[in-house]
């Protein structure tokens, strides 16, 4: 091998933090640098070290950002340097993530090492209240894209892979009316679906139906990218609210703002109570703050935020300031310590 950096991708999982393996935890802990993608939590870039160089290279279905060529130069580019170089993946890498394309840009100059995240259909699935195989209903399951480089779902042949278990489909929300009307005309139109959007995240939001039903609920309840399609009799398995829709802060977001250093771990935690959480600390500290200015300003822009916890009405106030927001007084929660 030419030199002595490393590659190391990782699956970053749906969206859920608590998800992400340990070992991808240590080394994100330890990276040079991050290459990361439009849908992995940013609350996991906070676990850098300050030193760490963060580089967004994130896809949108309509607009892409970085194209694959690009991203595959910067991976090369930094790892030349004999840095350590997470490429951080949202789901599994290893699932409609372009491992092999960025594994072979590299032509086995650098090691390399993959740790695997939970993919998106699987905790969708299980975050809504239904497995993706069920004895008495699906006794397989396909993974498959609705996002296709030809832009034409015909190529794939959704009947047969739909037939006798579920079909999971990732980035097929665009497509959506071309996969109901192609399915439909070989199957039942009372074929169950769901499509979940932000699974895992604590505005996950699940839209079941069925054929002749799911587009004229995915438009009514505004469901949109990223989101799951999930089709198949083993959806009806899911009664009600699924167990982590019944979780306390199921659908609260909560802000946790600190002059001080936040300790990750506390927030990565607090996940466990269903809700989104973001930190912002250490805003005194130059070097931090333009570091993750623009994950910040991001963040504030898309999130409303039902609770503002902080130390002092001083750093809030520094907050306002630095971003140029003003906070609903009736929305903070003054705490004396932030890590429990």
């Amino acid at each position: 091998m030419d030199g002595l950096g490393k590659v190391i991708f990782i699956g970053a999982g749906p969206g859920d933090p608590g998800l992400v393996a340990y070992k991808a935890i240590r080394r994100i802990k330890t990276a040079d640098v991050i290459i990361y993608d439009r849908l992995v939590n940013p609350i996991l870039l906070q676990l850098s070290k300050p030193e760490c160089e963060l580089i967004y290279v994130g896809k949108n279905p309509d607009v892409k950002y970085k194209a694959q060529d690009e991203i595959n130069r910067i991976i090369n580019e930094k790892v030349a340097l004999g840095l350590t170089v997470v490429r951080l993946k949202g789901g599994d890498p290893g699932i409609f993530g372009r491992l092999s394309e960025e594994v072979d840009s590299l032509e086995g100059r650098y090691e390399i090492e993959v740790i695997p995240g939970i993919t998106s259909a699987s905790a969708a699935a299980l975050y809504s209240g239904f497995p993706l195989t069920d004895r008495a209903h699906a006794p397989h399951v396909t993974f498959s894209t609705g996002h296709l480089q030809k832009d034409s779902v015909r190529e794939i042949d959704f009947q047969a892979l739909a037939k006798g278990g579920t079909l999971a489909l990732y980035m097929g929300m665009k497509a959506l009316p071309e996969i109901v009307s192609v399915l439909s005309k070989d199957l039942d139109a009372h074929l169950k679906v769901a499509v979940i959007g932000n699974a895992s995240y604590g505005y996950q939001k699940t839209v079941m139906g069925d054929l002749s039903t799911i587009n004229d609920l995915v438009i009514e309840h505004k469901v949109t990218h990223p989101a799951m399609i999930i089709i198949g009799d083993v959806v009806k398995v899911r009664e009600g609210l699924s167990w982590y829709e019944k979780l306390p802060e199921f659908g609260v977001r909560k802000l946790i703002v600190s002059q001080h250093a936040i300790d990750k771990e506390y927030i990565l935690e607090m996940y466990d109570q269903g809700g989104f959480y973001y930190a912002i600390d250490c805003l005194d500290n130059e070097v931090i703050q333009q570091k993750y200015k623009s994950i910040h300003e991001e963040i504030l822009s898309i999130h409303g935020f039902d609770e503002v916890m902080t130390d002092s009405l001083l750093t809030l106030a520094k907050l306002e300031s630095r971003f140029n927001i003003k906070i609903n007084p009736s929305k903070i929660k003054i705490v004396e310590s932030l890590d429990n």
